[in-house]
């Protein structure tokens, strides 16, 4: 994973409250989204901005988002908005 050139952190903003986060770029070149250390897929096809999880450690931590943020939803894209840090 390395950081995508020019991409500044972001606060990444759900109904229940809101995280740091920055967009990353995947090994392979797939952009990414990394939360509290952890890397997630950015999905853009079914929402404008979503967390995909493809590693234990990255469905552990939407777990804990879905929680601390009262997150009822299973889905397999997370959705978020973004506001600029």
């Amino acid at each position: 994973m390395r950081d995508s050139a020019g991409m500044d952190d972001f606060m990444l903003l759900v109904p229940g409250g809101q995280v740091p986060a920055r967009f990353v770029t995947l090994d392979g070149g797939a952009p990414g989204v990394e939360v509290e250390g952890v890397t997630f897929a950015h999905e853009t096809a079914e929402v404008p901005h979503g967390l995909v999880a493809h590693t234990a450690e990255a469905h552990r931590k939407l777990d804990d988002l879905r929680r601390r943020f009262h997150v009822t939803s299973e889905a397999s894209v997370f959705p978020f908005d973004i506001q600029e840090a």
